[in-house]
């Protein structure tokens, strides 16, 4: 049986997401549910494909994502199944599925929804049903009619040269470390060998990148490269989230010299 996966800006302190999986085991027992987060700040598809770009290549082949963040969207935002690298994501084209992936998916089919009425809860009442039909095996192509492409999100970036590239932070986790869409290889491609400054806040700037945490004494902020390639500022063994004011979408600047 496949796994399925479930990501959501649902959290924990209701009874939401406990009503998605008692859906889908009430009709396949079997299946095997793994929680990714649901602690997606609400509504935020950019931090949710974020989390997914860097969780979905350790599933094994077959395994079928729900995604269910900013699900409560408009009544003609369409509900797809998305195959990419041999796996499945179930959502809405709201956005995140674009985000998520730098390429085209090999296919993408949009669910026909007759049999559905309109619900507040997405997640249970039409995302969940997907994931049983394909936990069934049902061809996820019978289920619906085939689009050649995703709605997509465009986010408003500032001016970049060779010498000023920005960053915005995508992600913080439970530590409080700052995490943002910038990728060691772009950094170092533009970098080109030289001298860098990064500003994250007025008058606070970072001068060098580490290799660990431990690399700076305790309370110290440090910048590194995290474990999925991408640049983040931290404190160690603090929290830099509260510590230094920063917030999701808030913008780094690098500068070469």
């Amino acid at each position: 049986m496949p796994i399925v996966t479930l990501t959501s800006d649902l959290g924990f302190k209701d009874y939401y997401v406990a009503i998605v999986k008692g859906k889908i085991l009430t009709q396949v027992p079997t299946a095997q549910l793994v929680d990714i987060t649901h602690e997606i700040t609400p509504f935020n598809i950019q931090e949710a494909a974020f989390v997914l770009k860097n969780t979905f290549s350790h599933f094994p082949e077959k395994t079928i994502h729900l995604v269910s963040v900013h699900a409560e969207t408009r009544t003609d935002t369409k509900i797809v199944v998305v195959q990419h690298a041999n796996q499945y994501f179930v959502g809405m084209d709201n956005g995140l599925f674009a985000l998520m992936l730098d390429d085209l998916p090999h296919k993408i089919v949009e669910i026909l929804q007759v049999n559905y009425s309109p619900t507040t809860f997405t997640a249970k009442d039409k995302l969940s049903n997907v994931v049983v039909d394909l936990l069934l095996g049902k061809n996820f192509q019978s289920l619906g009619v085939s689009l050649s492409t995703l709605e997509t999100k465009t986010y408003l970036r500032p001016p970049e040269n060779n010498f000023i590239i920005r960053a915005n932070i995508v992600y913080i986790d439970r530590y409080g470390n700052l995490i943002t869409n910038m990728s060691k290889s772009r950094f170092e491609k533009i970098r080109a060998g030289r001298d860098f400054i990064i500003n994250y806040k007025r008058n606070e700037e970072l001068r060098e990148i580490s290799t660990t945490y431990n690399d700076v004494p305790e309370g110290e902020r440090v910048c590194l490269f995290n474990s999925s390639g991408n640049l983040e500022i931290a404190i160690n063994k603090g929290n830099a989230n509260q510590l230094l004011g920063l917030h999701l979408d808030h913008t780094i600047q690098i500068e070469f010299e």
